[in-house]
């Protein structure tokens, strides 16, 4: 590690930091008005550098023996950046997508769309200095922040856990010692868009001081619901946006955080900071776009994706994220002590319908009457409380030797659920996965840079990690036959309809085997009909107002098929397949048809318990060598290694190993408790880059240059596919007969498998300039030559499932089979990305202006591993395999006018995403889906900041 004092920087840029840089230096108003931005150090020659804490300790960023970028508060918001997800496309090689909820993270083609608690995310997301395993939630504390740093590559010996990917910093103000300072802002937008911000900063004695922020956000959907009125079709529908039917991505989001601060002597200090933040809008539905795909429409022949047919529900987010950290750092004079404890406790719940689909021209033809009025609705709850407890020792950055050691512990108890309805599915009522899964980790490390010269430096670190996992729930997948006079067999009614409410966390039947039966011939347990009822029924807190299931089970089950038609049931009723309604009267609904249903069986419903635990230990290291040229010009050379943690996959009822079948196809088999859920095991990344990085003057005009190249050796890939629960089966090599097929039913899951290596190379560019009249000019360039898939197994084409599949003349199924991925590229990497920017400052005789403009570039990008390849095509190609997102440019300005030489107030206006560039930042393909989440629209707003006194 390089002495801080070494080198001063003209100009810093790197990674796409350069747009904070500058606007951080020319924006007067800073986070306190006798407080200069830890962020960006102005020297006396006029030069300005960049501060940042990536390796733990504050350093020039151009200093900085690797890649790394720094976004100031300030910047973020002059853009009109409110939340983490909207970094995305600001940094070359960072994609973040909010999915349903989920924040994925992916730098450089590392990453994972795995973060439910059956796995952990690959960029080691910290707030605070804390590692946050769900960042779900954390946009609402985007706000009184610093910077935020990011750290490119693996992290092994550095930060958190499972960071092979990176590390990302959100890292908000401290408080000022010996100074009061408070700040009001607010602010309006388009659709809607109001935010109120306060800050208060009172020093408590000398040696003390307290911080208190608080932030509101609101504004309308970005989507427009357009579906008809209920006055348009035969039946009443609920989706008419003027009869009070929402739909996703309005913002109701409120933050609070209290930051206590004080130095009882000069050597020790100590900090205690809680934060409260709410999100209660409606969330990340994405929209479906299977339906305009499969008429031959393509997503960039539709004008606008955010209008939409809304039905049912308005989505409904209530996430809470709260959590209290203490802080102690004790200066013993050439070394250091840090210790960090911290609480977090995250509450996500989120309950939507998605969108019938996306407007354009003959959508309505391909709808049925239903349509705007199915209530198969989807419910997502996390509950995690997480633990953290660093204590690190370290040696001043100013000695030859700079080191430290450290511990870490990190402790999280999850309970997590999962539930849908199949409103009116004939085949089809529902799944439910409901667990309690428990992590603990604790890792060693060591880190050292020796100072062999003045110019020569090498660093040395290793760590070691010992992870252990366990979890305990049950998954279902529901199957209720309903028949009627005249129909036979199936017919389906009224689940999850208005009012309805499932259990939740609160289920308390786990185990549906209530009595301990089991069969006779395999000793594998058994299900009786009223035990699978009452596992049912315990799921739901409360029966929505149209519900049948409750009445219908109330009559009976009829085993062997539908009564004759003059049963008793059926007097009056004529149904048949083609025509759904009879008599004016919607038969799905036993309230209007007086309980005449004519036979109700249990069909194919699984039940599993999900039993399982988890080691897994791993050492990482990193090696790195740095040659200074002279004061402005510096060589590097690294290799870093990152491991990311194994985890957990769903069980499902199988074959003997994994789960039993009963014989009695009425009534499958319970989960044996002693069978352990399959599991899959760590991946490893190994970092190689070689960089230079110069300083240097254009004329009069400082400027940087600064190039790396690097290649990533990716061994043991998790991949995460959604599959039917044969497939699953398919991959672990078991055979199945026809009659476990069909048991299995076509429930569909996220598994996760070692699929594969991958090899990622490239370069980047990155390089400023200030030139006269406080103009400045930053760029980077990412080439990331080639991201693909080597050594890969054949796996299953996820796509498709195998028991909707169509199927050959010997009944296989023809899509729905073994695929090879080897070549294909590694999902969200365009080969090219740029971003740059240009700042000026004016200074008028009443204060001050300053501007940015933003402009960014990615080229084409499959967003799934399949690349969008159809391996079967024929005369017409299926497009709903389309997982391309075209290349594309972004533009984003902000400008403010800052008022006397104090800056007592500014007013600030900004323009977000100019050209209106909606891009999938996910896609999510299955048998009937292709769900697309895009970028957020064109935004613009202005704002007041007021400071005092």
């Amino acid at each position: 590690m390089q002495n801080d004092t070494t080198h001063t920087s003209k100009l810093m840029k790197l990674g796409g930091a350069s747009i904070c840089a500058m606007v951080m230096a020319l924006s007067v108003s800073a986070p306190a008005a006798a407080q200069q931005s830890s962020t960006i150090i102005d020297n006396e020659d006029g030069s300005s550098e960049v501060i940042i804490t990536v390796e733990r300790r504050a350093q020039s960023l151009q200093d900085y023996a690797g890649t790394a970028a720094a976004i100031s508060g300030d910047e973020l918001k002059l853009l009109g950046i409110t939340d983490f997800q909207e970094i995305d496309g600001k940094i070359p090689g960072l994609s973040i997508a909010n999915n349903q909820g989920n924040v994925e993270v992916y730098i450089r083609g590392v990453g994972s769309s795995n973060n439910t608690e059956l796995g952990d995310p690959a960029a080691a997301f910290h707030f605070n200095d804390v590692y946050l395993p769900r960042p779900a939630g954390i946009g609402a504390a985007f706000f009184d922040i610093e910077r935020v740093e990011v750290n490119i590559g693996p992290q092994g010996t550095l930060r958190g856990r499972n960071a092979t990917a990176g590390s990302i910093n959100a890292i908000p103000w401290k408080p000022g010692l010996g100074q009061f300072d408070a700040l009001l802002e607010a602010g309006i937008g388009n659709y809607g868009e109001t935010t109120v911000e306060a800050m208060i900063n009172a020093p408590i004695g000398e040696n003390s001081a307290l911080r208190l922020a608080a932030f509101k956000l609101d504004h309308d959907s970005y989507y427009q619901n357009i579906s008809p009125c209920s006055t348009t079709l035969a039946i009443p529908v609920g989706s008419c946006e003027d009869e009070g039917v929402g739909v996703a991505e309005a913002a109701d989001d409120m933050g609070l955080r209290a930051t206590f601060l004080t130095e009882p002597t000069d050597a020790l200090t100590f900090t205690v900071t809680a934060d409260y933040n709410e999100n209660k809008g409606t969330g990340y539905t994405g929209t479906n776009y299977a339906n305009p795909l499969g008429n031959d429409i393509l997503p960039e022949d539709i004008d606008d994706p955010r209008k939409v047919y809304g039905r049912a529900i308005t989505p409904e987010e209530d996430t809470v994220h709260q959590g209290i950290k203490g802080h102690i750092e004790y200066d013993g004079n050439g070394w250091n002590a840090e210790y960090i404890g911290s609480f977090r406790d995250l509450v996500y719940d989120y309950e939507f319908v998605t969108p019938a689909g996306p407007q354009y021209d003959g959508a309505l033809d391909t709808f049925d009457a239903l349509t705007f009025d199915n209530f198969s609705r989807i419910r997502f709850i996390t509950d995690s409380e997480s633990m953290v407890h660093e204590f690190r020792l370290f040696s001043d950055n100013d000695s030859r030797l700079t080191w430290s050691v450290g511990a870490f512990y990190f402790d999280e108890a999850q309970r997590t659920f999962l539930g849908t309805t199949g409103d009116r599915n004939p085949f089809f009522t529902g799944v439910e996965f409901n667990q309690t899964t428990d992590t603990e980790s604790y890792s060693f490390y060591g880190d050292a840079t020796y100072n062999i010269s003045d110019s020569f430096r090498v660093t040395g670190g290793l760590r070691f990690t010992d992870d252990h996992k366990e979890r305990f729930g049950v998954n279902a997948r529901y199957q209720f036959i309903i028949g009627t006079a005249g129909f036979g067999c199936c017919q389906g009614t009224g689940v999850g309809t208005e009012g309805f409410e499932f259990a939740g966390l609160d289920r308390t039947i786990f185990n549906p085997n209530t009595d301990g039966s089991v069969d006779i011939n395999t000793g594998n347990p058994t299900l009786s009909d009223d035990e699978i009822l009452a596992f049912y029924f315990d799921g739901i807190a409360r029966n929505g107002g149209r519900d049948g299931l409750s009445t219908i089970y109330a009559n009976g089950i009829v085993e062997g098929g539908a009564p004759p038609a003059d049963h008793p049931l059926c007097a009056g009723l004529t149904l048949t397949a083609d025509c759904p309604v009879a008599n004016g009267q919607d038969p799905f609904f036993d309230d209007q048809l007086d309980g005449r249903i004519s036979f109700a069986v249990l069909g194919g419903n699984s039940i599993a318990l999900q039993n399982g635990s988890l080691d897994n230990d791993f050492v990482d290291w990193r090696a790195r060598m740095e040659y200074d040229l002279d004061d402005n010009h510096l060589l590097y050379g690294l290799v870093a290694t990152g491991n990311k943690s194994g985890g957990f996959n769903d069980n499902v009822p199988g074959t003997e190993g994994l789960a039993s079948f009963s014989p009695n196809t009425s009534a499958p088999a319970a989960f044996d408790s002693d069978t352990l859920a399959p599991t899959y095991g760590p991946e490893k990344l190994t970092l190689f880059e070689l960089g230079s990085k110069n300083e240097f003057d254009i004329g009069d005009n400082a400027a940087t240059f600064n190039v790396s190249a690097f290649y990533y050796d990716y061994n043991d890939l998790q991949l995460t596919s959604l599959l039917s629960t044969a497939q699953i089966f398919d991959i672990q090599g078991i055979d199945l007969t026809d009659e476990q097929r069909q048991n299995l039913g076509g429930n569909v899951v996220a598994f996760t498998f070692n699929a594969s290596d991958a090899e990622i190379y490239g370069a980047q560019f990155e390089g400023g300039i200030q030139l006269p009249g406080d103009l400045n000019i930053d760029a980077t360039l990412l080439w990331l030559k080639e991201a693909r898939v080597t050594n890969a197994n054949e796996i299953q084409d996820s796509r498709y499932q195998a028991d909707a599949d169509i199927r050959d003349d010997e009944g296989n199924p023809i899509n729905a089979v073994n695929r090879s991925i080897d070549g294909n590229r590694l999902i969200k990497t365009p080969e090219w990305q740029f971003n740059s920017s240009i700042s000026k400052a004016v200074n008028l005789d009443s204060g001050s202006i300053d501007g940015v403009l933003s402009v960014g570039y990615r080229s084409s990008q499959h967003m799934t591993i399949f690349n969008g390849i159809d391996y079967n095509p024929d005369d017409d190609t299926d497009l709903r395999l389309n997982d391309t997102v075209k290349g594309y440019w972004t533009f984003d300005a902000g400008a403010g006018y800052s008022h006397g030489d104090d800056g007592k107030w500014r007013l600030e206006g900004y323009v977000s995403n100019i050209t209106n560039q909606q891009k999938e930042q996910a896609i999510i393909i299955t048998q009937f889906d292709n769900t697309r989440f895009f970028s957020r629209p064109r935004t613009y707003g202005v704002r007041l900041r007021v400071r005092f006194p």
